[in-house]
């Protein structure tokens, strides 16, 4: 039995789908580390994504700080650990006793803000709020997108380790082999994913 034979026998797919798991890419490394290409796609897309997701993770947290410093500064009130409503709130009136006025108007009892000191606000022009609001819509925006990329990776990371798993199978087993694989499914809820085994 000459080597190659025998390095062929001892891979273990679920060791390669483990590896691809981990890391993107480390399974077709353990496979072939000559011919790993496909691999290679796997772990540059991590990369990349890792890059993205830490780059908006830093820019959202500098807007959230602007937008929270904007609000004391021109508005005199602090938002930080404060509801979404009371935030949109203080971006879509001019003061808390516009606020309230509006809300009593409408009969939204419910709605009113207790009129406190660190519950108030007031912006001096209807710019200095539009900023403010621009600011907030920008932060959310790009928060938003985080957990897509954290799915995204996810993702990957998974068809990496089925690829990498069946090529371990084929390079072990020759033509004949079994093999994973993965395939959306659209439904009411979203979008779910079908993991597929054929021999």
């Amino acid at each position: 039995m000459g080597f190659a034979q025998q390095a062929s026998e001892d891979l273990n797919p679920r060791g390669a789908f483990l590896r691809s798991l981990a890391v993107p890419g480390w399974g077709h490394h353990y496979v072939d580390s000559n011919n790993w290409a496909r691999g290679q796609v796997h772990l540059g897309a991590e990369v990349a994504l890792l890059i993205s997701y830490f780059g908006l993770n830093i820019h959202s947290n500098n807007l959230q700080q602007n937008w929270q410093a904007y609000a004391v500064k021109e508005a005199g009130v602090a938002i930080k650990n404060r509801s979404r409503s009371f935030q949109l709130a203080v971006g879509n009136f001019n003061s808390l006793d516009a606020y309230n006025d509006f809300q009593t108007r409408a009969r939204n009892w419910d709605q009113l803000i207790a009129d406190t000191p660190e519950n108030s606000w007031q912006w001096s022009n209807d710019s200095d709020r539009n900023k403010y609001n621009n600011i907030r819509s920008r932060f959310e925006s790009i928060d938003q997108q985080l957990p897509a990329l954290i799915g995204l990776m996810v993702v990957n990371r998974l068809i990496s380790g089925i690829s990498a798993y069946n090529r371990a199978r084929k390079v072990g087993a020759g033509n004949s082999f079994t093999s994973l694989g993965v395939s959306p499914a659209y439904g009411t809820q979203g979008i779910a994913a079908h993991l597929k085994v054929s021999f």
